[in-house]
């Protein structure tokens, strides 16, 4: 905890870097930005994108950052264990709360900005539940971040771990390939990627019975899918934000998952401190 409290510049660092991110992505919607009786297509697409990015975006600043400063943490109290002064268990427990109000207050600030400039939400519970699965998002980067660098020995072994996590829910999560084109064995994958449960749930809660109306693209496969004719002026062709939202993850993402999100999520959160405790108890990576 002692070394988190004096790491301004990391604390300042990451929580600087969190508002920075939320102004850039925030700033495709200022323009725009506010209430509006209307969507286009494209601007419902952007938002979905853009919550995907934040969500990536976040957490491998987190988990990058989670690494080296842990390293050094982990290294001091081999040390320290050698003379019996500190157990696994003690700064297993240490790194999880010591990381905790920073990851709310990373979560909280970037959602701030991030609501005020896409201007697409209206009330404090769906603000609410943005905060959740974005807190629970960067806490299991973090904790995924202390756990890689605990269960091996080095910065570069490490890198390797979060490179893969990382590449895994960008794969998986439901945006790059949406959730209706996993099929056979590539399903495992879309039910085990953390970063899937995060973006489903940020999604649901944000559209769920949406009624705002989203104007189809001319001959667009929402066009097809609204049953809008060739014939029909473009401006009538048009459906429901939380019409879209079904069409565009196939039915898959759903208000019904709710509660498996959040399962998963903190399953993950579990994972990763069971992970970091294990570590800390059975290896020692400098000689003491």
């Amino acid at each position: 905890y002692r070394i988190y409290k004096r790491s301004p510049a990391y604390n300042l660092a990451r929580i600087m870097i969190a508002i920075f991110y939320s102004f850039i992505i925030g700033s495709v919607f200022l323009k725009s930005g506010g209430r509006r009786d209307a969507w286009k297509e494209n601007d419902i697409t952007a938002v979905i994108s853009t919550m995907f990015f934040s969500l990536i975006v976040i957490g491998i600043t987190s988990i990058s950052m989670a690494v080296p400063v842990t390293q050094q943490i982990r290294d001091v109290f081999y040390k320290h264990r050698a003379s019996g002064m500190v157990s696994h268990t003690s700064l297993s427990w240490a790194l999880f709360f010591s990381e905790t109000p920073y990851i709310c207050m990373i979560s909280l600030l970037f959602g701030i900005v991030y609501y005020a400039a896409v201007g697409l939400f209206h009330t404090g519970e769906q603000f609410g539940l943005f905060w959740v699965f974005f807190t629970l998002n960067v806490a299991i980067y973090s904790y995924f971040g202390q756990a890689f660098i605990c269960l091996v020995k080095d910065t570069p072994t490490a890198g390797a771990l979060v490179g893969a996590l990382i590449g895994y829910n960008i794969f998986f999560s439901g945006l790059i390939v949406k959730p209706q084109y996993f099929v056979g064995p590539f399903q495992l994958g879309y039910w085990t990627a953390p970063g899937r449960f995060a973006f489903e749930g940020l999604v649901v809660t944000q559209f769920h019975e949406n009624d705002t109306p989203v104007l189809a693209n001319y001959l667009s496969p929402y066009f097809f899918y609204l049953n809008c004719t060739v014939d029909e002026v473009p401006e009538d062709c048009q459906g429901t934000i939380s019409d879209y939202v079904n069409y565009f993850f196939g039915g898959r993402f759903t208000i019904d998952n709710f509660w498996v999100d959040v399962g998963a999520l903190l399953a993950y959160m579990c994972l990763a401190k069971i992970a970091t405790e294990f570590a800390l108890w059975k290896f020692n990576y400098v000689n003491t």
